[in-house]
């Protein structure tokens, strides 16, 4: 395919999980802080399902990715940033996904200090994927 299309696809696809990917971070330090304990609930219930939307829908900005890169899976340059950043997030985001999945019966609906604080890297990561990203397009 043409590498344009490419590049088409893994822009559009890459913008639906890392904003839902920050609405569950949000909202879970939402629910994590706030007082009231029918919002928390809710807050936290609104960052499970964004965090569940995001793991699903990341594998097609992976996808796409690794298409533009005709499957390098490090690079250089700006590539290797990009990298760098975002396969730990991408991990990360899954692996995060998968946890709240597994336990979300057993455990208190409100997550812990230590889920926030890795969800929290996750986004950090992310976005620094994404300026690394950014930068193959625009820091030419």
């Amino acid at each position: 395919m043409n590498q344009t299309l490419w590049a088409r696809m893994h822009g559009g696809a890459t913008h639906f999980p890392i904003a839902l990917l920050m609405v569950s971070v949000a909202f879970d330090h939402a629910g994590f802080w706030w007082p009231n304990e029918v919002h928390r609930e809710e807050f936290s219930a609104v960052g499970f399902y964004s965090l569940l939307l995001a793991a699903a829908a990341s594998p097609v900005a992976v996808l796409s990715g690794l298409a533009l890169s005709q499957g390098t899976l490090l690079g250089t340059g700006a590539l290797a940033m990009h990298h760098y950043f975002v396969w730990p997030a991408f991990g990360l985001m899954i692996g995060l996904a998968v946890w709240r999945w597994l336990v979300r019966r057993r455990a208190a609906r409100r997550v812990g200090g230590g889920y926030l604080a890795l969800a929290t890297l996750t986004v950090v990561a992310m976005m620094t994927a994404g300026y690394w990203g950014g930068e193959m397009l625009l820091g030419k």
